[in-house]
């Protein structure tokens, strides 16, 4: 339910550019994170790639639609002889996503954004489940070193209620080389957190931080819960190193730990038939972005 949230903290880093020429941002990402037991039995893995295409349209001198396209693939790994790694209740998961954000400068420090999304979430002989989603928020800048914004979303679920969430934005400079920000570089699927980022030269950027990862998805007709959802969640503690080999080209690579890890099985009547929580796990990734 968050890409709507990672959404608008990663188009808010780009309106303090300016707006002449329509913008694209491509980011490519690999991320794999190692098996971990699972709590009655069996171990789990994930391997995550996928890309990710921003563009900017400037409407006006104060409006701004902004455009959004995710596609990620997620190679789940379940082994073991007991419990969800003998089950193994999903495989491959698709996901793509799609949306478009206004935003509409109120005066030089406030804005406000109105925005709606598509996604499709699916095992990979699953028939295509798809969801909409939107948000309204406010965004403010109280002083050049500090910007602050909320808002709220809602996105409808696979067999599941229509989920209300927070969204909030956060810019913020502690120092000439410090700042801490929502729009975290280590972002991909649907995290979102927070990251406190050290720039301790130019060309290298160093940061720490922890998000929320949340994905909802549509189970193929064979297997545990046939035509049912599966859900996985967690809580990505990071650490990266950003390289600025150019104006318009990053590379970054990241390790850490995955800590709160839970994984849900909901069958096709809507109930759930299976919770899980899973042992922390550690990971790592690169990533590149490409602004044209």
């Amino acid at each position: 339910m968050f890409q709507i949230a990672a959404t608008i903290c990663v188009l808010l880093a780009q309106t303090d550019a300016p707006q002449q020429v329509q913008k694209f941002t491509l980011d490519l990402h690999y991320a794999h994170q190692f098996d971990a037991s699972i709590e009655n039995g069996g171990e789990v893995g994930v391997t995550q790639s996928g890309f990710e295409l921003r563009f900017d349209t400037p409407m006006s001198d104060s409006d701004d639609l902004k455009w959004h396209f995710q596609y990620q693939r997620d190679n789940w790994d379940f082994s073991g002889t007991t419990g969800m790694g003998l089950i193994d209740p999903w495989s491959s998961i698709e996901t793509i996503d799609a949306s478009a954000t206004w935003f509409h400068e109120y005066n030089e420090k406030t804005q406000w954004f109105v925005g709606g999304l598509v996604r499709a979430s699916y095992e990979d002989s699953a028939s295509h489940s798809t969801v909409l989603g939107g948000t309204v928020g406010v965004i403010h800048s109280y002083s050049s070193d500090l910007t602050l914004g909320i808002g709220l979303g809602v996105l409808d679920q696979v067999l599941d209620d229509a989920r209300v969430f927070p969204i909030f934005v956060v810019e913020w400079k502690l120092s000439d080389d410090l700042r801490l920000t929502s729009d975290i570089s280590t972002r991909f699927g649907s995290r979102t957190g927070l990251e406190l980022v050290w720039t301790p030269r130019k060309d290298w950027t160093l940061g720490a931080g922890v998000s929320y990862s949340y994905s909802r998805f549509k189970l193929d007709s064979s297997g545990f819960a046939p035509n049912g959802a599966g859900e996985a969640s967690s809580v990505p503690l990071t650490f990266r190193a950003t390289y600025h080999a150019s104006p318009t080209f990053d590379v970054t690579i990241f390790g850490g730990i995955v800590y709160g890890g839970s994984l849900e099985i909901t069958n096709q009547a809507s109930l759930q038939v299976l919770s899980e929580d899973y042992d922390p796990a550690g990971a790592f990734g690169i990533f590149g972005k490409i602004k044209f």
